[in-house]
């Protein structure tokens, strides 16, 4: 659910109907009150997502969306938002859709991914909304698409699909 709230009270959506591929033949479960926390304790840890004023603002199984607003920290020479900032806004809720799916046993590291960044981005803040594809003992697969949204108006600019090592939760 979209707020206005900084991410250690941000709400859970598990109510959509939708698995995480956007297919309704299965019945979507909600994210439990316990990963919710796990989840949002681990964003805060991020110290890069908190520098930049990220926020976890909407998660479910399978399903992640981080905001982060336009600043001097985030841009580049020509004002728009520099394009490591949108890979790692992308690489981080490809990561949180995992671990909804992967805790509280177990996490997920970055094997490697691949953006495509399709528009420069301009606006007020970036969304980056991952989900993941596919979910193996060893190995989840996930993709993100990150929008700049501008005056309420969004506008794809980047396009990103990753893979995941699953690894115990320390």
């Amino acid at each position: 659910m979209h707020n206005g709230s900084n991410g250690s009270n941000s709400e859970i959506n598990g109510e959509t109907g939708k698995t995480a591929g956007g297919n309704t033949s299965r019945p979507s479960r909600p994210l439990s009150h316990e990963v919710a926390l796990l989840l949002l304790d681990s964003f805060s840890k991020q110290g890069v997502m908190t520098a930049w004023g990220a926020q976890l603002t909407e998660m479910a199984p399978g399903s992640c969306e981080i905001s982060v607003p336009m600043g001097p920290a985030v841009t580049q020479q020509h004002g728009y938002f520099h394009g490591g900032v949108i890979g790692t806004i992308a690489d981080s809720a490809g990561g949180y859709a995992a671990n909804t799916l992967l805790m509280p046993a177990s996490e997920c590291l970055t094997a490697e991914y691949k953006i495509n960044i399709v528009a420069p981005g301009i606006g007020d803040r970036l969304v980056a909304r991952g989900k993941v594809l596919k979910a193996g003992k060893n190995l989840v697969v996930a993709s993100t698409e990150v929008f700049a949204v501008n005056q309420g108006e969004e506008k794809l600019c980047a396009i990103m699909q990753q893979t995941l090592f699953v690894i115990p939760k320390a």
